[in-house]
């Protein structure tokens, strides 16, 4: 009995520090909002941001090197139907192919880390998107404020690539990533391998970054961008500048350029920007976003916003009401 229950205790021991070395959280997000989008006068409700589900996880391989993986699905709160991210995947002749039920279509990837930085393979952001791209917009993509249209110069940015391989370091404020993705593979056939790299500075109150991406579809242009970003936090208010230039499919050279500032506000944040685009030198977009987000706890949020596009052919302004949780 008496070695009985050694055994256990030792197991139970074992267990315990097997299980320290491992850990998966389960993550997500759900987000509503009463809104109306520019060009179109009907009121719907829709997610403010992406309603997500995902699992990320870590283990411990000892030296300091580390396994892990996330992995990520989005659907539309309002009805519980998920997003597939179905694809356009545009070959050299600009044909399409597409295909549905992406149900890990937001994140799926595995890798390493350590004193080397971290590479991953899988589904994954661009490097120029979390870089760049993202960060440039005070609203990150999300609600009807957002400025993806200015950020991803008129939809060049690719946001994420199948079947690539991506590398990120950050040391001493300074922070660099690379990522190669293959041409083809059972969804994508592009004329050439996906790239993009981003490299970025952030310490104290000043952050800069610049991003480069080549998609890899080819038709009458190479699809491909730059940008720039420069923000100073100032402690009572955040001004940034962002500007990029690329060449669309269709061989259209695209600029933009984007004026931001966000300031605390009680337990909330003000957020207002200011953005154009233009198409070989046309002003197609002259876009201007405010809103208000407020803070109940470290996971819920209420925010208000509004935007207005005057190059927009029709119902040139938008707005939300909503609420997202985290957890």
């Amino acid at each position: 009995m008496k070695k009985s229950l050694l055994a256990l205790a030792a197991l139970t021991a074992f267990a315990g520090a097997a299980s320290a070395q491992s850990s998966v959280t389960l993550y997500g997000r759900v987000d509503l909002s009463v809104a109306k989008n520019i060009g179109s006068d009907s009121k719907v409700m829709q997610n403010g941001s992406g309603s997500r589900l995902g699992f990320r996880g870590v283990e411990d391989l000892g030296g300091g090197l580390a396994a892990l993986f996330q992995i990520e699905t989005r659907f539309d709160a309002d009805t519980g139907a998920a997003q597939n991210f179905n694809v356009s995947a545009l070959t050299e002749t600009g044909t399409k192919a597409s295909t549905a039920n992406r149900f890990w279509g937001a994140r799926s990837i595995v890798g390493l880390k350590g004193g080397f930085g971290q590479v991953v393979f899988g589904r994954e952001y661009s490097t120029a998107f979390l870089g760049t791209q993202l960060i440039a917009d005070p609203w990150g993509w999300d609600t009807v404020a957002a400025q993806n249209g200015i950020t991803g110069l008129g939809g060049i940015a690719k946001v994420r690539n199948d079947s690539s391989i991506t590398y990120n370091i950050a040391a001493s404020g300074f922070s660099f990533g690379a990522q190669i993705a293959e041409s083809s593979d059972t969804i994508n056939n592009f004329a050439s391998k996906p790239m993009n790299f981003n490299v970025g500075y952030g310490a104290g109150p000043l952050t800069v970054a610049f991003g480069y991406e080549k998609t890899g579809r080819e038709a009458a242009g190479d699809e491909k961008m730059w940008s720039a970003v420069g923000q100073y936090n100032l402690g009572f208010m955040k001004p940034g500048f962002y500007y990029g230039k690329g060449t669309a499919l269709n061989g259209a050279s695209h600029k933009g350029m984007m004026f931001t500032v966000s300031a605390p506000m009680g337990a909330g944040e003000l957020r207002a920007s200011y953005g154009t685009l233009k198409a070989n030198d046309t002003t197609v977009s002259k876009r201007i976003a405010a809103g208000y987000h407020y803070s109940m706890s470290k996971r819920t949020t209420l925010y208000v916003d509004f935007a207005n596009d005057s190059e927009a052919a029709t119902s040139k302004s938008a707005y939300d009401v909503g609420i997202k949780h985290n957890f």
